[in-house]
């Protein structure tokens, strides 16, 4: 089974493509939701969180507030490392269960959806990166509604990210989300294809 990375820039459509293969039957499995199932309460992870970061991470109803924590770990680069040794080999390990179940299932091929897939290198461990892209002012337009912020808020988290066209020059498939929503579902089409392309090369 071949294992493709998609990632993209933030508010660039990476969600929107996600939510696109999956009605189309492929097997996406999100980075992110992976990160939030590991740190539940209850999990050996919470329990290592809240005592390296205190209780102010919690929430009222007892989970990790997760804006809380983002404000520690952003500003403080050691915080940062602390928390990923905390979760990124729970991560990792989760997700590759799920994809050996995917391969026991028979399933060709999946997605692995990461934001930070180039910045952390890990982009290099799938059999092809997808990036999905959009113009600069499309970014900075989809995050202020998303988000309610202002333009300079806006444009300042953009630009802590890495420029979506250095993702681009690494990409083996861009998906180019500039047009309309039928341009974005033939695009993720002609994803399909050439996912199922790739990974008929195998069998």
């Amino acid at each position: 089974m071949l294992v493709f990375g998609l990632t993209g820039g933030i508010a660039a459509g990476k969600s929107a493509v996600e939510a696109l293969l999956r009605r189309r039957g492929v097997p996406v499995l999100d980075a992110d939701a992976f990160a939030r199932a590991v740190v539940e309460p209850g999990s050996p992870a919470f329990a290592e969180v809240v005592a390296a970061f205190g209780e102010e991470v919690l929430a009222p109803d007892g989970t990790l507030d997760r804006k809380a924590l983002g404000a520690k770990v952003f500003a403080d680069a050691e915080a940062r490392r602390w928390l990923e040794a905390i979760t990124h080999p729970r991560i990792r390990e989760a997700m590759g269960r799920r994809i050996i179940e995917l391969a026991l299932e028979g399933r060709p091929y999946a997605v692995v959806s990461a934001a930070l897939m180039v910045e952390t290198g890990t982009y290099r461990d799938y059999a092809g990166l997808i990036v999905v892209t959009c113009r600069p002012e499309q970014q900075i337009a989809r995050l202020m509604a998303r988000e309610g912020l202002g333009e300079d808020e806006a444009r300042a988290r953009i630009g802590a990210q890495l420029p979506l066209a250095e993702k681009e020059r690494l990409a083996d498939f861009l998906v180019d989300n500039r047009g309309s929503r039928g341009d974005l579902e033939a695009r993720v089409d002609a994803l399909v294809g050439w996912m199922e392309a790739r990974s008929g090369q195998t069998r």
